[in-house]
């Protein structure tokens, strides 16, 4: 699908871009609404609607009586004028998701991770495939696809590096055969990135300008939102607070997967657990299991784990003060272990940052991937000048 005002002047692709978030964020609305709302003439939000409506971006959807028995066609987004693909890939399955340009999520599903990511180019274009087949979506009404990764993105080389636990993603390979193989725009993004940007959109973030969000799962990571703005740093390490120094001793191992991800990750229970008990236990649920129980090595570790999490997000906040810090990931969203976090800040800070439990669960980050996978459709479609950040996606 072309760019509806790739071929007009600047002038044109603002007002373009203007008109079109005024019936993404208020539609239904007539033109007249539009024109008040945006102190554009009538003429020329009258041209501008007529020819987002024959590219079929927007659609009619009714007719509203006004003043003196005058009537007015209104307008919204068309919802099946394209569709984005999005996918989280996490250390032992793969979330995947399409939704419409309205941000509806049609369908999610989640597969196992095969041969520790070996595989992951090829379940991600049969999942997508499948997908839009089962959804009666033509491969050339897919915009964009957005995939969340365990590791540092070079957003300008496209490229995955640092990824401990998924080495076989490093490199620039997955964008390059994805967008290939389904010739579509491929935008590759940090998983806890995603998710924050998920929580901000639709989940806990959408209370607080600043925020941090820390996902505590196979590793341990965090998104840092500022002002409303997703924080990268200048090489797109910020957040990453894996490697936060934490230990005294320095071990190559341990410099290589991280200090805190040593100690305060579902890596970290396994681990501290095997070495106490000389048993390693089969399963993270097995150990919760057990503390659920009141084992006391159990209990010990998870205690261990909380206390670690803890002096990161206490690090974090002098640093950044954030308003609230949203605790998620398959291990941070469990209650016994938020609770944890929250006793360890009570006695670590003086004035102990709120910790909140994520409300978007394991699907923040296929909500985040939504969230810019519309981002671009919406810049590269409607304004081209427009930088990344700048662009408008759907209210919640």
């Amino acid at each position: 699908m072309r760019g509806v005002l790739s071929d007009s002047a600047l002038g044109r692709q603002v007002n373009g871009q203007l008109v079109m978030d005024y019936i993404v964020q208020h539609g239904p609305i007539s033109r007249a609404q539009v024109a008040k709302m945006s102190g554009l003439s009538k003429q020329t939000v009258s041209e501008l609607v007529l020819m987002l409506e024959e590219h079929g971006w927007v659609r009619e959807v009714g007719i509203v009586q006004g003043k003196l028995g005058r009537t007015a066609v209104t307008y919204e987004l068309n919802p099946e004028a394209g569709y984005v693909a999005v996918a989280d890939i996490g250390g032992t399955q793969i979330k995947l998701g399409v939704a419409d340009v309205s941000g509806k999520l049609l369908e999610e599903v989640r597969i196992p991770l095969a041969a520790e990511g070996q595989q992951v180019a090829d379940q991600l274009l049969h999942g997508i495939n499948d997908l839009l087949a089962k959804n009666g979506i033509r491969q050339d009404k897919l915009l964009q696809l957005v995939v969340g990764v365990p590791g540092v993105v070079d957003r300008q080389k496209k490229q995955v590096h640092h990824s401990p636990n998924l080495p076989a993603l490093q490199g620039g390979w997955l964008e390059e055969q994805l967008r290939e193989s389904l010739k579509t725009q491929v935008l590759l993004e940090n998983e806890v990135n995603l998710a924050t940007i998920g929580e901000q959109w639709k989940g806990k973030g959408q209370q607080h300008g600043s925020f941090i969000f820390v996902a505590m799962g196979t590793g341990i990571g965090m998104g840092v939102v500022l002002d409303g703005k997703l924080w990268r740093g200048a090489r797109g390490f910020a957040g990453e607070i894996g490697y936060m120094p934490v230990l005294d001793t320095i071990d190559p191992m341990v410099k290589q997967r991280g200090a805190l991800e040593s100690v305060a990750s579902g890596h970290a229970i396994l681990t501290q657990y095997a070495t106490l008990t000389g048993q390693p236990a089969t399963s993270l649920p097995e150990v919760f299991a057990l503390a659920e129980a009141g084992d006391a090595v159990a209990l010990g570790v998870m205690d261990s784990v909380a206390m670690s999490c803890a002096k990161a997000i206490a690090a974090t906040a002098t640093v950044v003060d954030p308003e609230v810090c949203i605790l998620g990931g398959s291990i941070g969203s469990r209650p016994e272990m938020l609770v944890r976090v929250q006793e360890w800040l009570g006695k670590m800070m003086d004035e102990p940052l709120p910790v909140e439990a994520n409300h978007l669960g394991k699907s923040a980050g296929l909500f985040g991937a939504i969230a810019l996978a519309l981002q671009a459709v919406n810049s590269r479609y409607f304004s081209p000048q427009h930088t990344f950040g700048e662009v408008v996606i759907p209210s919640a």
